[in-house]
Parts: structure tokens; C-alpha cells; sequence
């Protein structure tokens, strides 16, 4: 038997890098041009009900109050016992903007609050109150 060493040298053992970093790089840039970065913002639609609306005239009514307690709505007689009954189909017809309550300075004060009464009744628009002329 041959007893012979074997020397062992040691070999540089090396490892080249750049396919794999060229390949890191193609990758990187790959998914940088690919990718997108701005996100899409929605607008949050408020969707209307299928029922059709409708568009209602703006109404001011005029309540007059003449020196015989006699109350007039847009220059047409009523009686305080109708005002609600008025008060009401105009509120069918159209939105109130506004209501005015002229009074003589020779009418009674409880019809001046009975008219009141009746259409704050019917409605919660702001009444705005005045002398009448006649």
C-alpha cells in the first residue's frame, strides 16, 4: 500500500454575482413599469329614488286683515274658519317661502291671533307681520 498524502491546496472558490444582479434589476424595473401607483378615487354618487320629483313653485302668501276683522288671502276674502283649509291647498300647490300678516291698526287682536294660530297650525315657515294699508 502506497501510503501517499494527498495535499490539499486550497482553491478559491468564487462566486460571480452580476447575472444575478443584472436579472435583481431586470426584475425591479420590470415591476416599477408595470405596476400603478395612482389610485383611482371614486366620487360617492347619491343616487335619486326612482319616483320622479317634481320642482314646487315658491309661494309667499299675503294675509290681510281689514279694519271689519274681515281677512283676506292674496286679496280674496276668506273666513278664519277656512284659513287652514287655505292654508293648506296652497302648501299642495308650491313651497312657502314666507308668509306676511297685515293687519289693520283697527282690527281686533284676537283675529290676529286666531289667523296666526291657523296657519302655524299648517306650517312652521316664518310669518312676518305688518300694518295693512286699507
Amino acid at each position: 500500500m502506497h501510503n501517499s498524502k494527498k495535499i490539499l491546496t486550497p482553491q478559491e472558490a468564487t462566486v460571480d454575482m452580476n447575472p444575478m444582479l443584472d436579472i435583481v434589476f431586470i426584475l425591479i424595473i420590470f415591476f416599477i413599469v408595470t405596476a400603478s401607483f395612482n389610485r383611482e378615487t371614486a366620487l360617492e354618487l347619491n343616487r335619486a329614488d326612482n319616483t320622479a320629483n317634481t320642482i314646487q313653485p315658491k309661494i309667499s302668501p299675503v294675509f290681510t286683515i281689514n279694519k271689519q276683522n274681515q281677512v283676506y288671502l292674496n286679496n280674496r276674502q276668506i273666513t278664519l274658519e277656512n284659513i287652514n283649509v287655505n292654508v293648506a291647498r296652497l302648501a299642495a300647490v308650491g313651497k312657502f317661502n314666507s308668509i306676511s300678516l297685515r293687519a289693520h291698526p283697527l282690527s281686533e287682536h284676537n283675529t290676529l291671533v286666531t289667523v296666526l294660530n291657523a296657519i302655524k297650525e299648517q306650517t312652521d315657515v316664518p310669518v312676518s307681520l305688518g300694518e295693512a294699508l286699507h
